[in-house]
C-alpha cells in the first residue's frame, strides 16, 4: 500500500506543515515585535504594526485553509482507490480510516472551523486578525484568599463582527456569536495537532501494511509506535 500512501506522506502533508510553521513564526515575530519599546510607546508605529501584521498573517493563514484542502483531496483520492483493493487487509484499512476520521477529526469544531475558513476565503475575502491586549486570570499558588493574578498579553485574533456575515457551519456560528473575537492561532494550533496525529496514523498503519513489514512492525500499537518514532516530541 505504500506507493498510494507515500507521496501524500511526502508531499501533500510536507507542504501542509510548511505553512503551518510558516503561520507560527510569522505570528511569533509579530507578537514579539509588539512587546518592543518602540511600539509600545508610540501609537503610530503600533497601528502600522497592527495593520502590517494583521495583513500578512492573513495571507499566512490563507496558505494554511488552501494547504489544508490540497491535503484533504489527495487523501481521498487514495482512500477512494483502497475500498475496491483486492487485498482484504487493505479494505479493512479503509473502513478502519473511515471509523478514525469520523471519531478523532471529521466533526471536531477546530476541523469545521478550518473548512468554513477555506470556505470564507474562497467565497468572500481573506479575513485579517487583529492585534489584541487581553489580561487572563492565572491562579494565585502562594494564596487561595488573596486577589487573583493576572498576565496580559498580545495576540491576533478575528474580530466577530468582521466575519459574522456568512454562513458558518453551526460550532463556529455558535462560537462567533457567543464571543467578541476569534484565537486563530489556537485554532490551528489544535488542528494541526490533530491533522498530525491522524497522518501518522495512516502512516503507521502504512508501514504495517506493507508486504516485508517485520513482525514487530505488524504487532507493535500506534501509540508505542509513535513513541518511538516521535521521541520525546510526543
Amino acid at each position: 500500500m505504500g506507493e498510494n500512501f507515500f507521496p501524500i506522506i511526502f508531499y501533500s502533508f510536507y507542504i501542509f506543515e510548511g505553512n503551518y510553521i510558516e503561520f507560527k513564526r510569522t505570528i511569533e515575530d509579530y507578537l514579539e515585535t509588539a512587546n518592543r519599546d518602540e511600539f509600545l510607546s508610540d501609537n503610530e508605529n503600533h497601528v502600522s504594526l497592527h495593520i502590517s501584521g494583521g495583513r500578512e498573517i492573513g495571507r499566512r493563514i490563507h496558505n494554511y485553509a488552501a494547504a489544508w484542502l490540497s491535503l484533504i483531496d489527495h487523501t481521498r483520492i487514495v482512500h477512494g482507490k483502497l475500498k475496491d483493493h483486492t487485498s482484504a487487509d487493505v479494505r479493512d484499512f479503509a473502513n478502519a480510516y473511515e471509523a478514525r476520521l469520523a471519531e478523532y477529526l471529521k466533526d471536531t469544531f477546530e476541523n469545521v472551523f478550518v473548512k468554513d475558513l477555506r470556505r470564507y476565503v474562497q467565497h468572500k475575502k481573506v479575513p485579517v486578525p487583529t492585534l489584541y491586549f487581553k489580561m487572563h486570570r492565572i491562579k494565585n499558588l502562594s494564596s487561595e484568599s488573596r486577589p487573583p493574578l493576572f498576565k496580559g498579553g498580545y495576540s491576533f485574533e478575528f474580530n466577530s463582527k468582521d466575519i459574522e456575515d456568512f454562513n458558518w457551519s453551526r460550532q463556529p456560528r455558535e462560537y462567533i456569536k457567543s464571543n467578541k473575537s476569534v484565537p486563530i492561532a489556537k485554532i490551528i494550533d489544535k488542528h494541526f495537532s490533530i491533522m498530525k496525529d491522524f497522518y501518522l496514523w495512516i502512516q503507521f498503519r502504512d508501514h504495517q501494511l506493507y508486504p516485508y513489514a517485520s513482525s514487530e512492525v505488524k504487532e507493535i500499537t500506534f501509540e508505542e509506535w509513535k513513541q518511538k518514532t516521535l521521541g520525546d516530541e510526543v
